[in-house]
């Protein structure tokens, strides 16, 4: 797959972590058949089993990664060789790694990590995760093909001093406007946005596409922050 043949819009992440009740590749499967049939552009899948249920299902493009923590180490989307590997056999057209600036199990800076992929897979699509602006630029001038703004947030670096949980913080929009404007590849706008609106507002502010996940795969958020809204009326 060519950078170019991935159509602009919207990207569904259909992940659920193992204490979640939608929990398990047939219904993670069954969200991207959902997201394609409502017109999404691509879906992001975590682990093989799930990306293999998907594939039996739609034919849109899977954004593919590997959740793995590592003793030590902070980042877990992807986050050595290895699981760039299973990814890749799952037979995704596109991967997403850990792009920050951390100390990484993979044993490489963020910039030879990315090219090392690169080498190796050479027509697998990289989506960069990254926190700052800085490390998109990192990313971008070491090969990655799209810069992803997933992490903003999350990296203790980023984190916002909210009483909320953080699915539930606002986006950070200013980073996806600050990365389009000064890196030449696609910006995709990920991390908290939650519905059209904000959607449509991470178009506005320059990115390819917008990520929603919590806001449509995983219920138990989704009614937590109409519970929240509803509180003072409890």
């Amino acid at each position: 797959m060519r950078r170019e043949e991935l159509k602009k819009g919207l990207i569904v992440s259909c992940q659920a972590t193992a204490e979640e009740p939608m929990r398990g590749s047939e219904t993670m499967g069954r969200f991207a058949l959902a997201a394609q049939i409502g017109g999404a552009a691509a879906v992001r899948m975590n682990g093989v089993a799930d990306i293999l249920a998907a594939r039996q299902l739609i034919d849109i493009p899977v954004i593919g990664l590997i959740k793995r923590h590592y003793a030590g180490y902070w980042p877990y989307i992807t986050p050595t060789l290895r699981e760039v590997e299973a990814v890749y056999l799952a037979g995704c057209e596109m991967a997403a790694v850990d792009a920050t600036n951390q100390e990484s199990p993979s044993g490489m800076s963020p910039e030879s990590y990315i090219r090392e992929i690169k080498k190796r897979f050479p027509d697998l699509l990289l989506v960069a995760d990254i926190s700052t602006i800085e490390e998109g630029e990192v990313a971008e001038q070491a090969g990655a093909d799209l810069i992803s703004s997933t992490l903003a947030g999350y990296t203790e670096y980023t984190r916002q001093d909210s009483s909320l949980i953080v699915e539930l913080q606002p986006p950070a929009l200013e980073l996806v406007q600050k990365l389009a404007a000064r890196v030449s590849v696609p910006v995709i706008a990920e991390g908290r946005y939650w519905n059209e609106v904000l959607a449509a507002k991470a178009m506005e502010a320059g990115a390819h596409n917008v990520v929603i996940g919590a806001g449509i795969t995983r219920p138990q958020i989704i009614t937590k922050k109409i519970v929240d809204a509803l509180e003072k009326y409890c």
